[in-house]
């Protein structure tokens, strides 16, 4: 179902249950002071449970909402519902007890263990009622499919329950036998909400007419362009050259969130720069000792979308090396266009430390800073390397800035020896990205890199 309708519908229904969980709470009061003239001890008085109110309240919701039943557009059966309601209440009791007993509070236990019960009978119910509402064409919406009869035929079977519940198909009509003052004239007798308009199979020149009467008329439009523009958390309606246009973006990540990620890179790369500041300087110290060459290592990496950038590195090789690799292709024992061996004579003694332990990597907080690097990401390869990645999904790794760290150095670093294995777990992180999945990631780096796993 669209997006904003059915955030509304969420927001509203975890307010109209943390009403139901706080009437439980009054509900389960009542009886068990009632039950009191039974031998069983007196409760305390009601205004020591005032406070509990607010916290069922907006404790119970939450709870129900961490088991997913305010975010599934259909549930599969009303077991599975009354399941999912089942375990948010258990969780509710649970947790209300033991804040109970972190503030010291002495309740009577049967009264939270009736708020369960309770809240989860009336939640059920006010569930089981807004079902039944949708299916009321008096609170369906009314829509005229606007479209060639094989794609309104297409986008009806791809509705899903819900959606088939919350619309009342009025008419159907082809743009090709439709003109504004006949759509009008529809769109009066027969009280039409929405028009939904499959525009794949039409003519432009037809159509325009008709979605402006319907803009004219005040009738809410729902376009569906008929395009394979893959996951619609990707998708946004933008402007653009005083447009509107259809915006997919590379990645499911809100602009927020990276704008997030893009200052806590900054923050931290500096913060660390400085930190680490006297190691720098002791690791350039060892490296001129052990031998010849400059300290760092400079070379043309492939950042996002491909752009040559120029990344740092502590040098780990003897002079030259770049110029040898051609006679070690043979060995590579990485399968795909990255170059990996294990045995690399051309690795200095104490280039091999650095290496294991990730410690040349650390002059990449400067590609940071630059903005050309992130913390986390896939990692850049050499411009050789990326040209020769296939086209198609390999190269959709290139759709982020590229990391010092990340799924890849977690999960194997060097003992990955296909290729293919790095596009899987790059992919999954552009998939699956968080701010959350970002910190577990540094956080798995430390022990990675200090134990050395992986490193080569």
């Amino acid at each position: 179902m669209l997006t904003h309708p059915r955030q509304t519908r969420s927001f509203l229904g975890q307010v109209a249950d943390g009403g139901l969980f706080m009437l439980a709470l009054g509900l389960a009061y009542t009886l068990r002071a009632n039950l009191a003239r039974f031998s069983l001890d007196p409760l305390e008085d009601i205004i020591k449970y005032l406070w509990l109110f607010p916290w069922v309240g907006v404790f119970g919701p939450l709870m129900l909402r961490a088991q997913g039943f305010y975010s599934q557009p259909r549930l599969s059966s009303r077991w599975g519902t009354l399941m999912i309601i089942v375990r948010g209440c258990l969780i509710t009791v649970a947790g209300t007890i033991l804040l109970l007993f972190l503030v010291r509070e002495e309740f009577a236990r049967s009264v939270i263990l009736l708020v369960g019960g309770f809240g989860g009978i009336l939640v059920y119910g006010r569930h089981e009622l807004s079902r039944w509402s949708r299916r009321d064409e008096r609170w369906q919406r009314r829509v005229l499919w606007l479209g060639s009869a094989a794609e309104n035929r297409v986008a009806q079977a791809a509705l899903s329950g819900m959606e088939r519940e919350a619309l009342h198909t009025v008419a159907e009509r082809d743009p090709a036998t439709l003109n504004s003052a006949d759509l009008a004239a529809l769109l009066h007798t027969e009280a039409i909400d929405a028009v939904i308009a499959n525009l794949a199979g039409t003519d432009a020149d037809r159509i325009k007419p008709l979605l402006d009467t319907c803009e004219s008329e005040g009738v809410e439009l729902l376009i569906r362009p008929g395009l394979p523009l893959g996951s619609a958390w990707r998708l946004a309606v933008d402007e653009f050259a005083g447009e509107p246009v259809l915006y997919v973006r590379a990645q499911s990540a809100a602009p927020t969130a990276l704008a997030i990620k893009q200052a806590f890179d900054y923050l931290a790369a500096g913060a660390l720069l400085l930190v680490l500041s006297p190691l720098f300087l002791l690791l350039a110290v060892l490296i001129k000792l052990t031998s010849r060459g400059p300290v760092l290592f400079r070379q043309q990496r492939g950042g996002r979308n491909g752009r040559p950038f120029t990344m740092l590195k502590f040098r780990t090789m003897r002079v030259g090396a770049e110029a040898e690799q051609a006679a070690l292709a043979e060995q590579n024992e990485l399968k795909g266009p990255a170059f990996k061996l294990s045995s690399d004579p051309r690795i200095t003694a104490f280039g091999r430390f650095l290496r294991r332990h990730s410690l040349d990597e650390l002059p990449q907080l400067w590609n940071v800073i630059r903005g050309e690097m992130s913390l986390v990401g896939p990692r850049p390869l050499p411009l050789s390397e990326v040209a020769a990645i296939a086209e198609g999904h390999d190269r959709r790794r290139l759709s982020v800035k590229p990391g010092l760290t990340g799924l890849w150095q977690v999960s194997g670093r060097s003992d990955l020896a296909d290729f293919a294995d790095w596009v899987r777990l790059d992919l999954a992180y552009i998939d699956q990205w968080s701010l959350w999945l970002d910190l577990r990631i540094l956080l798995a780096t430390i022990p990675v890199t200090l134990l050395g796993r992986g490193g080569r």
